[in-house]
């Protein structure tokens, strides 16, 4: 493996770390990526040792916060627990994680939440629910069952990827994220969900491929496919299929997730909310004693305030690659957050 400097290509096709290049170089730094893959490095203050970078993680948040932040269950229990707003929910375990925990401790193993926990958790609350890895990022592998048979489904589909499932009940509202940084808000936006725009002519199916191609052409590779089950899922819930045609200016949403990796869009509201929408992620990112990272919020509208608002989720190690790429103004933000973030580490 070889660390440089961030070359000229990379820099070009990737805003964020072109950035994050920037924001060291103007501390006096010196900022070094493995020239594979740049997804490691090292950070050098000036007149300090180095200081490693895995992913987005520049290494302000301790291991141990940042850990807990990473699991979802525990996340929610926390903040509840904190006085928060969280999504109730129920960690569910797949047979195979079951198995291998009744060989270490059988007692543990009988007493692990399995599928029968989760239709009972579905009947208490009333559906849809969502279903997510509990350890998952970007989107990956989230659902929404709308009855007893997605249920099922999903489950199912789930274990065969992971053997802890978080179970929530549903919540409706608008999605944003709240990044902050110690006790400050510094970037804010709401996201869309990957959606398609009716043009009267072309069918679902063409939509939804141009859609696609058009986020793989922008270097945003979004993590779905023409054929996921849960944009089908979606068609066949407004009664249409990949021959529909879509009235002209119709938006259609095809996740009920937002995330901006899943082909999802951003409206920028850095500065415009309101400072109890500002409190609330603070308060979440300090419970966790967590220094950097990013809070997800779903609320009717939190813009006009808090009334309503659930916290999601809380990431320690934020990805910034969407909204640098946004445009001028996205980027010198970005750029500014990480010159501040940098700047923490000596």
């Amino acid at each position: 493996m070889r660390l440089a400097p961030l070359d000229a290509a990379r820099a070009g096709a990737v805003p964020y770390l072109r950035a994050l290049s920037e924001a060291a170089e103007a501390l006096g730094g010196r900022l070094e990526l493995e020239t594979e893959h740049a997804f490691i490095g090292r950070y050098t203050p000036p007149g300090r040792p180095p200081r490693p970078i895995l992913g987005r993680s520049l290494g302000l948040n301790a291991d141990a916060a940042a850990a807990l932040a990473g699991d979802k269950d525990y996340t929610a229990r926390w903040l509840a627990a904190a006085g928060l707003p969280a999504p109730e929910g129920l960690l569910v375990f797949s047979p195979a994680f079951r198995d291998r925990m009744a060989l270490k401790n059988a007692a543990v193993a009988e007493r692990l939440p399995g599928l029968e926990a989760a239709r009972t958790f579905a009947a208490a609350h009333g559906f849809p629910v969502v279903l997510k890895p509990n350890d998952g990022a970007q989107g990956r592998g989230v659902r929404v069952a709308a009855d007893a048979a997605d249920l099922e489904q999903d489950i199912a589909a789930g274990w065969a990827e992971d053997d802890r499932l978080r179970l929530e009940a549903h919540v409706r509202g608008r999605d944003y994220r709240l990044l902050v940084l110690e006790d400050r808000v510094p970037i804010a936006y709401e996201r869309l969900p990957l959606s398609i725009t009716g043009d009267g002519r072309r069918s679902v199916s063409a939509l939804i491929a141009d859609t696609l191609a058009r986020i793989a052409a922008s270097h945003r590779g979004a993590k779905v496919a023409a054929d996921d089950s849960r944009l089908l899922r979606r068609l066949a819930a407004e009664g249409l299929d990949g021959s529909s045609v879509l009235a002209e200016g119709r938006c259609l949403p095809l996740l009920s997730s937002a995330n901006l990796s899943t082909g999802g869009r951003l409206r920028d509201l850095s500065g415009q909310l309101p400072k109890a929408a500002e409190a609330l992620a603070v308060a979440a990112v300090r419970s966790l004693g967590l220094t950097f990272a990013g809070v997800d919020i779903l609320a009717p509208d939190l813009a006009t305030g808090t009334e309503g608002a659930v916290i999601l989720e809380v990431n320690a190690s934020p990805g910034l690659d969407f909204y640098a790429a946004e445009g001028p103004e996205h980027f010198a933000r970005t750029r500014d957050v990480l010159h501040a973030a940098l700047s923490r580490l000596g």
